[in-house]
């Protein structure tokens, strides 16, 4: 299998033939970690859909520079798809960004639930945004999707299901009903697909899903951990909508 060395840049080169110098955590781990040479190939990525065959034309300790090759634009799913996910315990939410990313999320809502066991102050809301973009910019490398995910700010569940978005078709995991379906989200410009705690939803919480006209989306008759059930949940929608 060929080795590919992908780095993540903030600009977008225009052209071929430009030259870019990468950012110096980038060129640290390329000439420490990865031991890159001069005239080996790196592929960029933007994370908004840019891809860059580049050739390294200079190394340094912490330096690297590169020539561009070749530039793609990879287009987007026609239907983009959002997981809105109850917030865990301890690490668990950030561990489910590098699969998700992976598998092509466009975007991630952290959900606060009544059955909620994890959840942080709005003071580290910033540290934490930046934390998920690092995790997602290492998955992204590592897979080669050209897209990196939205996250969200927390928000209350009765509070998202209030307002859907223009053209948004809504399915929620459970294990007390629900269906799977082929037609999943091909008509949608927006698929959301809502993940409750390890607890489940509550009563009360399918009730109003319901009543707001939320699709069920069965995952099986098995309890599932948080993770399992984000990352099963996202690989069914990708598959039916071969995106």
């Amino acid at each position: 299998m060929a080795r590919y060395i992908r780095a993540f840049i903030e600009d977008s080169p225009e052209n071929e033939g430009d030259e870019v110098l990468l950012a110096k955590d980038e060129g640290s781990h390329l000439s420490r970690v990865l031991r890159i040479q001069q005239g080996d190939a790196v592929e960029l990525l933007d994370g908004k859909g840019g891809r860059f065959a580049s050739k390294c034309l200079e190394v340094d300790r912490n330096q690297v520079r590169v020539g561009i090759s070749k530039i793609e634009k990879v287009a987007p799913c026609k239907t983009q798809t959002r997981m809105a996910i109850a917030l865990g315990k301890g690490n668990k939410w950030e561990e489910i960004i590098r699969p998700l990313t992976e598998l092509g999320i466009n975007r991630l809502t952290p959900l606060k639930t009544e059955r909620t066991e994890g959840a942080f102050s709005g003071v580290k809301l910033k540290d934490k945004k930046e934390r998920w973009i690092k995790i997602a910019r290492e998955a992204s490398k590592q897979s080669g999707n050209a897209w990196l995910p939205v996250f969200d700010s927390p928000i209350d569940f009765q509070e998202l299901i209030k307002s859907p978005e223009a053209g948004e078709e809504r399915w929620m995991a459970s294990l007390t009903s629900g269906m799977r379906t082929e037609s999943m989200g091909k008509e949608a410009n927006l698929l959301s697909i809502f993940i409750g705690p390890e607890g489940g939803w509550s009563e009360r919480e399918e009730a109003q899903a319901k009543e707001v006209g939320l699709s069920f989306l069965s995952l099986g008759p098995y309890t599932l951990r948080l993770e399992t059930a984000t990352v099963s949940a996202l690989a069914v929608a990708r598959q039916l909508l071969l995106c």
